[in-house]
């Protein structure tokens, strides 16, 4: 035979009981006598609030409820309890569900194996706990331990203030800290990390995207698989890599060192305060530049600017698409140019300055040995003009410019023609080279014997 009963408001004790379905819970036209019949029907089922009704068929259980203390309470469910506070304060809580435990003022557990510990804390699901004053848990084995934190998911867990863990395994492990996704961790303070397996363990770092990771202060990693791991870091692109102390590394598969900037698809900036802007480039060591796609500057302060070039001496230059130093203080400007040995120097489209300390002027110059200037190649020559006359003396190493060897040849002719002399066997002939040949000949003979 079935058992028919309900959860009616009881007045008299200020709590939620069962009574018979046919009993009629207190309202605008019952009578005292019903109130009372009412009252005598549940005292006369419930001698406590520990004791256990069933709801069904003979041979099931049915509805379990359970313990409580103080009044306003509700404790549905085997081994489930819920508290009142008496105090100035007042307050109950709720415990729905198989060893539910509302404890809190104010708190709600619904599930089995709930607990809602903190003041006004709401737990939801299978052994979920909210522990921290107005905190959230919902989800199967989710822990809101932090105040007015947020667990959402299986085994979501939220450990500082104000913290949301979001996420099958989220954590947060400081105050104000967001975790959103599988697996996603934000350990430090105000740190962020949303995706699967994000993980911001450092205070205000931020990991962005899947299996990124923001390991030190104020680092900051965006894309899957990126990393940031120095202080004040910036990591952003799939696989980019930020290692050190105010690194920046933007673009996929960048990386970059301490002080170090990489931007571009494989642009690498592995070398303390090294620059590398563009697609594949490579600024390698400490103080290096290079900017264009696919640049390289491999020596220690060398620089490379344009496509595919390469500075490899030490505080080396190559300007240009294409240009190459490969010696210490070398200098290559110009698409193609190349300075290969130690201060080398070439300048101009095609310019080649092989020797040491050469220098190549002019597009296609080519100063093949040491110590060289080369304005031209074999097959091309060049004249140097506009050049400022030099010292003329016998410690000079000025170069001479036309106006200055016209003057000279000048000088020659004049001494050798009518303006000089002769002296041949004490006299003085004036020969001109033109007009007295027989003067100057004569002085030749005298001079060099007969037969000269």
């Amino acid at each position: 035979m079935n058992k028919i009963f309900k959860v009616i408001w009881n007045p008299a004790t200020g709590s939620y009981t069962v009574a018979s379905e046919t009993a009629k819970s207190r309202g605008k036209k019952s009578g005292r006598s019903k109130l009372l019949i009412s009252a005598l029907v549940a005292g006369g089922m419930l001698s406590s609030f520990g004791v256990q009704a069933q709801a069904g068929r003979d041979n099931g259980q049915g509805v379990n409820y359970g313990q409580g203390t103080g009044t306003g309470w509700v404790a549905i469910g085997e081994d489930a309890k819920a508290n009142s506070f008496t105090d100035t304060g007042g307050g109950s809580s709720t415990a729905v569900g198989y060893h539910s435990t509302a404890d809190g003022r104010w708190s709600t557990a619904l599930g089995a194996k709930t607990h809602s510990l903190g003041e006004a804390s709401v737990a939801l699901g299978i052994n979920t706990t909210s522990a921290g004053e107005r905190s959230l848990a919902i989800g199967a084995s989710a822990t809101s331990t932090g105040g007015f934190s947020i667990a959402l998911g299986r085994y979501a867990n939220s450990v500082g203030e104000f913290s949301i863990a979001q996420g099958d395994h989220a954590e947060t492990g400081a105050d104000d800290a967001i975790a959103f996704g599988r697996e996603s961790k934000a350990l430090g303070i105000m740190s962020i990390a949303l995706g699967a397996t994000a993980n911001a363990s450092k205070e205000y770092a931020m990991a962005l995207g899947a299996s990124s990771a923001a390991s030190a202060a104020n680092a900051i990693a965006v894309g899957r698989n990126s990393a940031a791991a120095g202080v004040d870091s910036l990591a952003f692109g799939r696989l980019s890599a930020a290692n050190a102390a105010n690194a920046i590394a933007m673009g996929a598969e960048s990386k970059a060192a301490e002080n170090a900037t990489a931007v571009g698809t494989n642009a690498e900036a592995n070398g303390l305060n090294s620059i590398a802007l563009g697609s594949g480039s490579i600024a390698d060591v400490d103080n290096t530049i290079a900017l264009g796609n696919q640049s390289q500057a491999v020596a220690a302060g060398a620089i490379a600017i344009g496509q595919g070039n390469k500075a490899d001496g030490a505080n080396a230059i190559a300007l240009g698409n294409g240009s190459i130093t490969g010696g210490v203080n070398a200098i290559a400007l110009g698409q193609g140019s190349y300075a290969g040995l130690e201060n080398g120097t070439a300048i101009g489209a095609q310019a080649s300055a092989q020797g040491k300390n050469s220098v190549a002027l002019g597009a296609g110059s080519v100063a093949t040995d040491a110590d060289t200037v080369s304005v031209g190649n074999t097959t091309a020559q060049r004249q140097i003009v506009n050049m400022a006359a030099g010292d003329i003396s016998t410690t000079s190493t000025d170069a001479i410019n036309g106006s200055q060897l016209y003057a000279i040849s000048k000088s020659v002719a004049d001494n050798l023609g009518g303006g000089g002399y002769r002296q041949c066997a004490r006299r003085r002939y004036f020969p001109k080279l033109q007009a007295e040949k027989w003067y100057f000949r004569h002085c030749w003979r005298r001079l060099n014997g007969p037969g000269q």
